[in-house]
């Protein structure tokens, strides 16, 4: 065989296997919510999950942005609670350990910790110590042990400090993480042609910090690649990992799920525009060892999957995603499975 010929069969045999390491996702059920509205509303990112399988979501409303309440799905999707956040920071807020939620909300220099309880009811506030570096929150994620973990960017410069709370506010570590002083100018990119830069939002603002089922808060870094760390109550971090763009990934999305040792990266696909997330046809969930950071299997959703992560379950790997209703007046979530 000809240098040549060689040379073309070893390309050709690279994309084989790249485009074979991509498992489509078909839909197996459609489970209609009980959660009602008029007139149109899209969905916040990012939507979150706790380990029984409940949902929790925010719709916005045109003209309103995200006034509405946050919504607990059950997984046969009946609304279980809804919290009133109308007073808090935007679509910011944690799953508390019981099934509450944890948003934050501004008094003058103060952020302070608003805890509602599994059926809504808003329960005592908690004001954060100010850290030594002060910054805006952006993200927050609660501890099993009650604590939280608030992250963020500087009013100024590029820092991206983390910090860790008790359950009564007081500041147990303010951390720097590796390369988050590089955030405020990273812009994800990649060698692939599919690889595109979003270049209107940074990589601190489309982190996202999530609970996992192992009590350690992951906090997942936008970065090019994107880099997830998990961090314990006490503020360590216990392990990092960076997470291999699928093929034909763009830049990642807001969907990050752990559960049972399995980590979900959720990438958007085949995105056309620099600028807008709109011009991407799908998106592809990359599955890895949540303890070690091996990558295991990568998934595309069939395109009537849904838009927006609703929760993930392992073993086999099964995605609940949101889809919005034809009647405008319901959305529903689709599970999908390996095909």
């Amino acid at each position: 065989m000809s240098k040549r010929l060689w040379l073309i069969a070893l390309l050709f045999g690279l994309a084989s296997t790249s485009s074979a390491q991509l498992k489509p996702l078909i839909v197996v059920r459609t489970i209609p919510t009980t959660i009602k509205f008029e007139g149109h509303r899209s969905f916040a990112l990012p939507s979150f999950c706790d380990e029984k399988g409940n949902s929790y979501v925010k719709l916005w409303e045109p003209g309103m942005g995200a006034a509405g309440p946050i919504y607990r799905l059950s997984s046969q999707g009946v609304v279980e609670a809804e919290f009133d956040t109308t007073d808090s920071l935007d679509n910011i807020f944690a799953v508390r350990p019981n099934g509450g939620i944890a948003t934050l909300r501004l008094d003058r220099q103060t952020r302070v910790i608003v805890n509602f309880s599994p059926e809504g009811e808003r329960e005592a506030e908690v004001r954060l110590e100010t850290p030594p570096i002060p910054f805006f929150p952006m993200q927050i994620a609660a501890f099993a042990s009650g604590g939280i973990l608030v992250s963020g960017g500087t009013y100024r410069g590029n820092q991206a400090p983390t910090a860790v709370y008790d359950p009564e506010g007081h500041l147990i570590k303010q951390i720097a993480l590796e390369r988050d002083a590089e955030l405020d100018h990273a812009i994800p990119s990649g060698d692939k042609p599919s690889s595109v830069a979003l270049v209107d939002r940074s990589s601190t603002s489309r982190s996202v910090a999530i609970t996992g089922d192992d009590g350690n808060v992951y906090l997942m870094r936008a970065t090019a690649p994107p880099t997830v760390y998990a961090i314990s109550s006490t503020g360590e971090v216990v392990h990092k990992i960076v997470v291999p763009s699928p093929a034909g990934a763009a830049w990642p999305r807001f969907g990050i799920r752990v559960i049972k040792n399995k980590l979900v990266v959720e990438f958007y696909r085949e995105c056309s525009s620099r600028l807008e997330s709109a011009s991407c046809k799908g998106a592809v969930f990359s599955v890895l060892e949540a303890s070690t950071g091996k990558p295991l299997v990568d998934y595309v959703p069939e395109e009537n999957a849904g838009s927006v992560m609703a929760c993930y379950a392992p073993d086999p790997d099964r995605f609940f995603m949101f889809q919005d209703a034809p009647d405008g007046t319901a959305i529903t979530i689709v599970e999908s499975v390996p095909k």
